[in-house]
C-alpha cells in the first residue's frame, strides 16, 4: 500500500512538472469519456434500463397480423372485438388493456386547451403496477358506456392547468362538452410510452398524453374483420413464455378468422413491450454509441503516442531508477500508475462535461425518441464513466508500460548519449498506431458521409406536394357540438368562407389528414363488376378535402377534373396517380366507379386523377390514396386547415386564429405550423442521428490529425542530428521535407485503406438508417479518402517545413 501511495505522489509530482502535456491529454480524455458519457446516458435510458413499471420482462405489446397483408403491413392494429374475445378465451395472460389516442377540448376554466388523451381498459393501471398519486384509477364498472365520465390526470397537466390543488379530486370539468370527473392523478414519475410507439403502423403522433379516460368499448367500434385502430398491452402471468401465450393467441384468432364472413387466416402477434417502445431508436444509438466509442480510441490512441514519446526522453531517468534497485515491475507500475491518474483526471473533467453534452442533446433530440424523459446522469452512469476511465488509463498506459519494463538500462543510457537517433523498433510502433486512428476516423466519416448523402437524397425527393408559405392548424370538432355530418361541414365551410378574404391568403384548404401526418383513414376499396374476398381487396388511404386543397398543397392534376361545391350531391372522388395505375392499368381512371367499404354501399365514381404525395413519410413509397369530398366523410374525428399565403405564412397565424375564435369560442386552438415545419419534424430522427455522428467523425479526423502532427513532430524533434548529418552530406530542403512527409503520410495511407475496408464490411449495418444510398458509396468514399488525405497532407506539411529550415551546423550540435 506504501508503494502504491508513494507511486501516485510521484505521478503527480511528475504531471505537475509537465503541465503542457498533462493538460492535453487530460483534455483529451474529458473529450472522449465526456461524449461516452453522454451517449451511453441516452442509450441507458432508452434501451438497457428496465421499464419503470411492475415486472416490466412480463409485459408485451399485441397486435395482429393477416398474412395475405404481410407485404403492405406486415402487423396491424387491434380491433375491438378481437380484444374482448382475448380476454374471455386466452388465459396465458395475467391481464390485457386496449388503448385508443383520442383529443378532447378542455374548456370552461380559462382559455379552452386541445388536450392529447387515450381511453384505456380499466384493467391497463394495475397491470402496470401504477397507482395514483391522489385519487384513484379506474374502477372495472367504469369501463362501460355512459360510466365511463371520469378522467385521470397526468401530472404534468395537474400542475399546467390545476396549479397542483390538491382538491382537484372530485371536480367536475368539461370535455368536448360533457362534463367528466376527475378521480385521480397519476405520479409525476409515471413515464407512459407516447402512442405512436406503441402501434404496429406508423401512426404520425409523438406527444405525451395529458389524461386517461376508461375505454368503454360501443357497440359501433364492434367489427369481426374492420376496425383494426387500436394499440394492446399484455401481462404474462409467472411462468408463461411468450411462445405460449402466442399459440393460445392465434388458437383463438384461428377460430375468429373462420368465423368471419370471408374466412380469412388470423394471427396475433407478440413483441416484449420494451422493444416495441424503443426498436425505432436502437439502430441510431447504437451506431451513435459505436462513434464515440471511436473517439474515445483515438484520444487514448493519441495520448499513448505522447507517452511513449516521453518514455523515450525518461529512458535515461528510468535507466538509473533501475540502476539503484527499482525492477521492471516497479517501474511499469510506475508508468501505469501515471496513465491511470491522467485518465481518473479526464474522467472526472468528463463527467462535467457529460452533464452540459446530455442537456444539450435533450434539448435537440426528436419528440419521436423514446423515454427521453427518463434519461438523467444517475449513479449508473456514473459507474459507467468510472469503468470507462480506467479501461482508457490501461488502454493508453499499458503499452508504454509494457516498452519501459522490458528496455535494458545499458542500452537506455547508451540511447540517451549525445547524437543518438531515434530507433526504429519506436518509430514502427508510432505508424501503427498513427495508421489505427486514422481507420478509425475513416470509419467515423465514412458513416457520418453516408448518414449526410442519405438524408440530402431524402430531402431532394418528391414530395408531392408544395412545402413553402403554407401554414396549418388542427381543428378539433367535439361530437357534443358537432354532432352529425352536416354540423361539421358547415362548421369547416364557415371557416373557409372566413379565412379565404383575409389579406395574403392565396388558397385554403382542409383535410382529415395532412401530408406526413400518418394515414388518413384506411379502407377497404372493392372496384365495380368484382366481388373478390374480403381480404383480396385493396386497401386505400381515404382522405376528405376541400376543392382548392390541391391547390393550397400544389398537388398536380394529371386528368380529369377536381370536383366543385356543384357536386354537393354526387358520390364523386379523386384518385392518386400510383392508384390509377394500380387499379387500371393501361386505361384511363377518369369515369371508373369503385365502392368503399362495404360492397352494397353507393358507388364511387372517379371525376380526376391528382399527383401522388408522401402522405405518411418521406423514405415510403406514396400509397394508394382516394380523396373525396370533405361533406362526404361520414367518420367522426379532427381536420386539420392548410392556408398558403403571399408572404411569411405564419404572420396570419393570429388572424386566422381570431377568425376561427369569431366562429367558435370555445374551440380549442393549438399551435400553428408551417409545412416546412411538418415536413423537418417528419426527419427530425433522422437528422439528430446524421448531426451526432457527423459531429463525432469531424472530432474523430481532428483528434487523428493532431495525432499525425504529434508522432511527425516528435520525428522531427528525435531527428535533428541525423537530418543536419543529411543535409551537411549534401542533401537538399527540398529533399529533406519530402522524406518527412513521405515518412508522415505512409501509416496515413495505409490507416485509410483499412478504414475503407471495415466500412465495407460494416456498411450493411447502416442499411436500415440510409435511403436511395447504399452501403458502398464511391462518392462519400471518395470524399473521405480526399479529405482525410489533404488534412493529413497537411498535418505532415508543418513538421516538414521546419525540417527543411534545419541548420546544419545547429543540428549537428544538438544534444
Amino acid at each position: 500500500m506504501g508503494g502504491l501511495t508513494q507511486d501516485i505522489r510521484y505521478a503527480l509530482r511528475t504531471s505537475a512538472k509537465n503541465p503542457g502535456f498533462t493538460a492535453v491529454a487530460v483534455v483529451t480524455l474529458a473529450l472522449g469519456i465526456g461524449a461516452n458519457t453522454a451517449i451511453f446516458s441516452v442509450v441507458d435510458g432508452v434501451l438497457l434500463r428496465p421499464l419503470e413499471f411492475r415486472e416490466p420482462g412480463r409485459l408485451v405489446a399485441i397486435h395482429e397480423a393477416v398474412p395475405k397483408f404481410s407485404k403492405i403491413a406486415p402487423r396491424l392494429p387491434v380491433n375491438a372485438m378481437h380484444f374482448l374475445e382475448w380476454r374471455r378465451s386466452v388465459h396465458a395472460f395475467e391481464g390485457i388493456a386496449m388503448i385508443g389516442g383520442i383529443t378532447l377540448n378542455l374548456t370552461g376554466t380559462g382559455e379552452p386547451e386541445r388536450l392529447n388523451a387515450a381511453r384505456v381498459s380499466s384493467s391497463l393501471f394495475p397491470m402496470l403496477g401504477v397507482r395514483a398519486a391522489l385519487g384513484r384509477t379506474f374502477r372495472e364498472e367504469e369501463d362501460q358506456p355512459g360510466r365511463d365520465r371520469v378522467v385521470v390526470l397526468s401530472d404534468a397537466l395537474w400542475r399546467r392547468r390545476f396549479a397542483a390543488d390538491a382538491g382537484v379530486i372530485g371536480r367536475k370539468i368539461d370535455l368536448d362538452g360533457k362534463p367528466y370527473e376527475i378521480v385521480g392523478v397519476l405520479p409525476e414519475s409515471f413515464h407512459f410510452p407516447k402512442l405512436s410507439q406503441l402501434y404496429a403502423m406508423d401512426i404520425g403522433s409523438s406527444d405525451g398524453l395529458d389524461l386517461w379516460k376508461p375505454f368503454a368499448v360501443r357497440k359501433d367500434e364492434l367489427s369481426d374483420m374492420g376496425d383494426f385502430n387500436y394499440a394492446g398491452i399484455g401481462r404474462l402471468k409467472p411462468g408463461v413464455t411468450v411462445a405460449r401465450a402466442l399459440a393460445e393467441l392465434d388458437a383463438v384468432q384461428a377460430r375468429l378468422g373462420n368465423a368471419a364472413e370471408d374466412k380469412v387466416e388470423l394471427r396475433g402477434v407478440l413483441v416484449p413491450l420494451q422493444e416495441q417502445i424503443t426498436s425505432r431508436s436502437r439502430s441510431g444509438l447504437e451506431l451513435l454509441l459505436m462513434a464515440v466509442g471511436a473517439i474515445l480510441l483515438i484520444g487514448c490512441v493519441n495520448i499513448a503516442n505522447l507517452l511513449l514519446a516521453r518514455a523515450t526522453g525518461r529512458r535515461r531517468e528510468m535507466a538509473i531508477r533501475a540502476a539503484v534497485g527499482a525492477s521492471r515491475g516497479r517501474l511499469a507500475r510506475q508508468t501505469l500508475t501515471e496513465s491511470l491518474m491522467l485518465a481518473l483526471a479526464g474522467g472526472v473533467l468528463g463527467v462535467a462535461l457529460a452533464g452540459a453534452g446530455l442537456r444539450a442533446i435533450l434539448a435537440t433530440a426528436p419528440a419521436g425518441l423514446a423515454r427521453l424523459d427518463e434519461v438523467h446522469l444517475d449513479a449508473r452512469v456514473l459507474l459507467f464513466s468510472l469503468g470507462v476511465s480506467t479501461m482508457a488509463g490501461l488502454v493508453f498506459g499499458l503499452l508504454p508500460a509494457w516498452r519501459m519494463a522490458r528496455s535494458d538500462p545499458q542500452e537506455a543510457m547508451q540511447a540517451g548519449a549525445r547524437g543518438s537517433t531515434q530507433g526504429r523498433g519506436s518509430g514502427r510502433l508510432h505508424s501503427m498506431l498513427v495508421s489505427f486512428e486514422v481507420g478509425l476516423s475513416a470509419v467515423c466519416l465514412i458513416a457520418g458521409g453516408l448518414l449526410l448523402h442519405s438524408f440530402v437524397k431524402l430531402m431532394g425527393v418528391d414530395k408531392g406536394f408544395a412545402v413553402e408559405r403554407v401554414v396549418t392548424v388542427e381543428l378539433n370538432m367535439p361530437q357534443t357540438r358537432y354532432p352529425s355530418l352536416d354540423a361539421r361541414t358547415a362548421f369547416l365551410r364557415s371557416v373557409l368562407d372566413h379565412v379565404r378574404p383575409l389579406p395574403g391568403v392565396e388558397a385554403a384548404g382542409v383535410s382529415n389528414m395532412l401530408p406526413l401526418a400518418g394515414e388518413g383513414g384506411n379502407n377497404l376499396i372493392t372496384l365495380d363488376g368484382t366481388n373478390d374476398p374480403i381480404m383480396d381487396r385493396p386497401i386505400a388511404d381515404i382522405r376528405g378535402v376541400n376543392p382548392d386543397y390541391f391547390r393550397t398543397l400544389g398537388i398536380a392534376l394529371r386528368s380529369g377534373r377536381i370536383f366543385e361545391e356543384a357536386d354537393r350531391t354526387r358520390k364523386i372522388a379523386l384518385v392518386s396517380a400510383i392508384t390509377a395505375a394500380r387499379f387500371w392499368p393501361g386505361e384511363n381512371a377518369v369515369g371508373k366507379r369503385f365502392h368503399i367499404g362495404d360492397p352494397g354501399s353507393e358507388l364511387v365514381e372517379v371525376v380526376g386523377v391528382v399527383g401522388d404525395i408522401r402522405g405518411v413519410s418521406l423514405d415510403r413509397v406514396p400509397s394508394i390514396t382516394v380523396y373525396i369530398p370533405y361533406w362526404q366523410r361520414r367518420s367522426w374525428g379532427q381536420d386539420a386547415l392548410a392556408v398558403r399565403t403571399a408572404g411569411d405564412p405564419m404572420t396570419l397565424a393570429s388572424a386566422i386564429r381570431r377568425t376561427i375564435r369569431g366562429i367558435d369560442p370555445q374551440m380549442a386552438i393549438p399551435e400553428f405550423k408551417t409545412m416546412r415545419e411538418l415536413v423537418d419534424a417528419s426527419v427530425a430522427q433522422r437528422r439528430f442521428q446524421m448531426n451526432l455522428v457527423l459531429l463525432f467523425a469531424a472530432t474523430a479526423m481532428m483528434l487523428a490529425c493532431l495525432g499525425i502532427y504529434g508522432v511527425v513532430s516528435y520525428s522531427v524533434e528525435r531527428r535533428t542530428n541525423e537530418l543536419g548529418i543529411r543535409m551537411a552530406l549534401g542533401a537538399r530542403a527540398g529533399d529533406v521535407g519530402r522524406m518527412v512527409v513521405r515518412q508522415g503520410m505512409t501509416p496515413v495511407a495505409i490507416g485509410l485503406v483499412a478504414g475503407l475496408a471495415v466500412s465495407l464490411a460494416l456498411g450493411k449495418l447502416l442499411a436500415g438508417l440510409l435511403y436511395g444510398v447504399g452501403a458502398v458509396d464511391g462518392v462519400v468514399m471518395g470524399g473521405v479518402a480526399i479529405t482525410l488525405g489533404v488534412v493529413a497532407l497537411a498535418a505532415s506539411y508543418l513538421p516538414a517545413r521546419r525540417a527543411a529550415k534545419i541548420d546544419p551546423m545547429t543540428a549537428l550540435r544538438y544534444e
